[in-house]
């Protein structure tokens, strides 16, 4: 679905610009340079509320997270490949270390 969607996007981008050309270009730009200065204005709010929102993150990394159960390795055991081309390629890459 969202492949078609951005197929019919693109299709209507090309549709505009062989049609209105120059000014549809014009438009994109006066488009996108509304959009980066309403960002940038917006930005020392965002600054403001940011130590806060870092504030309430810094409370949950307190926390304990979820533990393995003792006598348990943190990672699993490294298994051998069970791919024909990983077996060949085990005792090369073994006599190399």
């Amino acid at each position: 679905m969202i492949h078609s969607i951005a197929l019919a996007a693109h299709r209507l981008d090309a549709w505009l610009q062989a049609h209105l050309g120059r000014p549809y270009n014009v438009l994109l730009g006066i488009g996108l340079t509304v959009e980066i200065i309403r960002r940038l204005v917006e930005l020392p709010q965002h600054a403001v509320l940011g130590p806060q929102m870092l504030g309430d993150g810094r409370a949950h990394r307190d926390e304990p997270g979820p533990a393995y159960p003792p006598g348990r390795p943190a990672l699993p055991p490294h298994r051998p490949s069970k791919s024909p081309a990983g077996r060949a390629a085990g005792p090369a890459l073994r006599s190399a270390r």
